[in-house]
């Protein structure tokens, strides 16, 4: 028989928000794409994705039942990871192909007890939600992507619900980016820190300053920054990542965990250096 008692504490554990560790993260990615993910990743699945993962999922705050907003997902695992946690996710993406993918890969791997997950074809300039609908988006490494992102953020703006929560993570330069990947891959600068793969015309990739988030984003929103991280810095970006040793980046994902415990927080303590990425959670104003 359950007691009143235990059913209060059993509630209260249902609602406490929900945790995704690195290594927790890690598992679920294993349990959606097979043993192979350790040494051959699907979608980048690496270092950066241990570090936002985690931090999304905590700044968003979500418990089950909620639903997320989760825009330009393409093939993350990210959007399953919080339908296993029974938060219920909506997948915005452009492309029918990865909408297939997420479709096909929900198929594949839902179980009893998860929560809802609805992949869409739809444009972030576009979203198809209600003014002031959604209390909980998410934008992990997806915004540098969206040449018109000016729309993106207004759109973002305009369906977050007053006080709620958008978690970003966007690629940072304190001043101006000439070069990304140099003598890596092939890049051509397009615009002020702007820039597309050679040979590949949808490969578009920008950088933000502190000034382009706050007119691109956060003025949009009517929003308070209500938490800021990075991540990447001279270690983990200038010696690492972009550098020729990123061959490796794709590869050995268990290196990448040991990298996010114990490299990443002494650099992002020590080092003083411009972050690869900036990780931005906004609430926006009641009043806005």
């Amino acid at each position: 028989m359950v007691t009143a008692g235990s059913a209060v504490e059993q509630s209260s554990v249902r609602r406490a928000p929900i945790s995704l560790s690195a290594w927790r993260c890690l598992r679920y990615e294993v349990a959606l794409n097979g043993l192979r993910i350790l040494w051959e990743t699907v979608n980048d699945f690496s270092l950066w994705r241990l570090i936002e993962y985690p931090w999304a999922t905590r700044v968003l705050g979500v418990r089950r039942g909620d639903t997320v907003i989760d825009i330009g997902s393409g093939t993350s695992s990210f959007p399953h990871m919080l339908a296993k946690e029974g938060v219920n996710v909506v997948i915005v993406e452009l492309e029918a192909r990865r909408v297939r993918w997420q479709r096909d890969k929900r198929r594949a791997t839902a179980r009893p007890g998860d929560g809802d997950l609805l992949p869409v074809v739809a444009d972030a300039t576009r979203l198809p939600f209600r003014d002031g609908s959604a209390p909980f988006i998410s934008a992990v490494s997806t915004l540098e992507h969206i040449p018109d992102d000016v729309a993106a953020g207004r759109e973002i703006g305009r369906v977050l619900a007053p006080g709620g929560i958008v978690a970003l993570t966007l690629p940072f330069t304190s001043c101006e980016r000439r070069s990304f990947f140099a003598g890596i891959r092939p890049f051509r600068q397009v615009a002020r820190n702007a820039f597309v793969q050679e040979g590949k015309p949808g490969s578009f990739f920008r950088f933000y300053t502190d000034d382009d988030i706050q007119r691109t984003y956060i003025e949009p929103a009517h929003a308070d920054v209500v938490e800021r991280r990075a991540f990447g810095r001279s270690i983990l970006n200038g010696r690492y990542h972009e550098t020729r040793l990123t061959r490796f980046w794709r590869r050995f994902v268990l290196k990448d965990l040991l990298l996010a415990w114990l490299v990443h927080p002494l650099e992002e303590r020590f080092d003083r250096s411009d972050p690869l990425y900036v990780m931005l959670a906004l609430r926006k104003r009641c009043d806005g």
